[in-house]
């Protein structure tokens, strides 16, 4: 029995690697919490990428040759991100025409769930998996038909009512009522390369004017946006302590796409950073003025904050071993 189980992984092991001969490049707006969203699916699946970071706005200029065919919604321009390319390995298969072109979060969580995640039926399959832990990951949508369709309802909703208004919340806290050093640091702190740091901090007034007005932020959509945080989070909260005996997840006992999409599109909400795993350096509302700090605090005493703080402790792994920075303009940009 003991051979047929070293077996079965090692053939495992060996489609999980024929699958990795792809080159995966990941053009992302660099503090986005969508984009957070499929940095954190790359780096559960521990799949290598290059990762092409861009601010707001200077975004355009790296998608310009990779735009999406049509404009995925009225609020959205064609130069979406996050953009995932997949390029079979040219001493594998070689062939551009199977290029695989994904412009949102939720599609390329999917895709790298359907190729890269543990067989069905296998010891790793239905594991609640750390970011520690070795061998091929469980699938974040289920092998269970109505279990995936419970994870796309949950991602759908925290798509229309956790991400908008966090970043309209946000936004507001740290354009409108920080020093204008909060702002420019986006552009610092590693995030992108040195021409884009020099172009963010010395227009950095007129990038903020344009999200402000672009995205109708101001004090009514902010305060709009932090109750609807605030129930979205009761409601949250009650999911998850009405859960089944075992792990507390939003589907079962297992960590899935939902639990991932929560923790990334929330996570500025309850002070992830950098340190915490966050893929980018971003401005933390724990450090914002008094009333957004308390805010902050109100989110992370409930069980919804301390699910999302818990999600990345666990579930948000380092990048994989062969991932890199791209850069262009001589290293620059």
């Amino acid at each position: 029995m003991t051979s047929e189980i070293k077996a079965r992984d090692q053939s495992q092991d060996q489609d999980q690697n024929k699958k990795t001969q792809l080159n995966f490049s990941l053009r992302t707006i660099v503090i986005s919490h969508y984009n957070e969203k499929a940095r954190w699916a790359l780096d559960y699946y521990r799949i290598p990428y290059v990762e092409h970071r861009s601010l707001p706005g200077l975004h355009m200029i790296s998608m310009f040759k990779h735009q999406a065919s049509s404009r995925p919604s009225p609020t959205n321009t064609r130069c979406v991100t996050p953009y995932l390319s997949a390029v079979p390995d040219s001493s594998a298969a070689g062939d551009l025409a199977n290029e695989v072109k994904l412009h949102d979060s939720t599609q390329i969580a999917e895709f790298l769930s359907d190729q890269y995640a543990a067989p069905p039926n296998s010891k790793q399959s239905d594991s609640s998996s750390s970011s520690s832990s070795s061998g091929p990951r469980p699938n974040l949508y289920s092998n269970d038909a109505a279990t995936k369709a419970k994870i796309l309802a949950l991602e759908e909703r925290f798509g229309k009512m956790i991400g908008p208004h966090v970043r309209i919340y946000v936004y507001n806290e740290v354009l409108r009522h920080s020093p204008k050093s909060v702002g420019r640091a986006m552009g610092q702190n590693d995030n992108v390369g040195r021409l884009q740091t020099w172009i963010w901090t010395l227009f950095f007034g007129l990038f903020s004017w344009v999200l402000v007005k672009s995205l109708h932020i101001n004090d009514k959509s902010a305060a709009r946006s932090k109750e609807i945080l605030r129930r979205e989070f009761e409601h949250i909260s009650r999911v998850l302590e009405s859960g089944p005996p075992g792990p507390a997840y939003l589907v079962g006992n297992q960590f899935t796409a939902a639990d991932l999409t929560l923790a990334s599109l929330a996570g500025a909400a309850v002070g992830i950073g950098r340190e915490d795993g966050y893929g980018a350096w971003v401005p933390q509302l724990t450090k914002a003025r008094p009333e957004a700090q308390a805010f902050c605090e109100e989110l992370r005493q409930t069980t919804a904050g301390k699910h999302i703080l818990e999600c990345y402790k666990l579930h948000r792994g380092e990048k994989a071993p062969g991932s890199s920075y791209g850069y262009s303009f001589f290293g620059l940009w």
